[in-house]
């Protein structure tokens, strides 16, 4: 009798768990950028795991001004001079080598415009994401935060196909 009480209680114990991390959202997929000073649309992303570590690749721009989608992964066409190639924006692997620490990612981004590095920290709260660029060194004391919204392809053109991202093979940029 107290045997299958103890499997009893083991059962619901694993039931419970499997329940709680079935709603649990993952932090992969794709994300909108907001503007921590303009609180407008920047661009949107997609997080992928690729070799047990978190990258963010740029899927389109938005336009500042109107709040259109004006580049895409599909049609390339501005491009970030203050990193190494030129490379286009839409494509470009910013947030790289992210590894789990808890309940929080933390590795590094590279602002495209500039082609600073910074340590990266993402948390997840809810729906959206808490994006921390610091300076390294710093612990994450001297930094700005960016909130980063669910995503989805509501938000892209019509038409847009999205690539499978597990063909993705990352490549960190470097800057000029």
């Amino acid at each position: 009798m107290r045997n299958t009480k103890t499997v009893a209680l083991a059962c619901l114990l694993i039931l419970a768990l499997g329940v709680t991390s079935a709603f649990a959202q993952s932090i992969e997929g794709l994300w909108k950028i907001i503007d921590d000073k303009t609180n407008t649309p920047t661009a949107i992303v997609m997080l992928y795991m690729n070799g047990g570590k978190l990258y963010g690749r740029m899927m389109a721009t938005i336009d500042k001004n109107t709040g259109a989608i004006k580049d895409t992964i599909a049609v390339r066409k501005d491009k970030a001079d203050a990193l190494a190639g030129d490379p286009p924006f839409c494509g470009l692997d910013f947030v790289y080598e992210l590894q789990a620490k808890g309940k929080d990612w933390k590795g590094s981004i590279i602002d495209p415009e500039d082609g600073k590095v910074y340590d990266c920290t993402i948390k997840q709260d809810g729906s959206k994401l808490i994006v921390r660029g610091s300076l390294k060194g710093t612990g994450g004391l001297l930094g700005r935060n960016q909130t980063w919204l669910s995503s989805g392809s509501a938000d892209l053109p019509p038409g847009l196909a999205l690539p499978n991202p597990s063909s993705f093979v990352p490549v960190i940029p470097k800057k000029k």
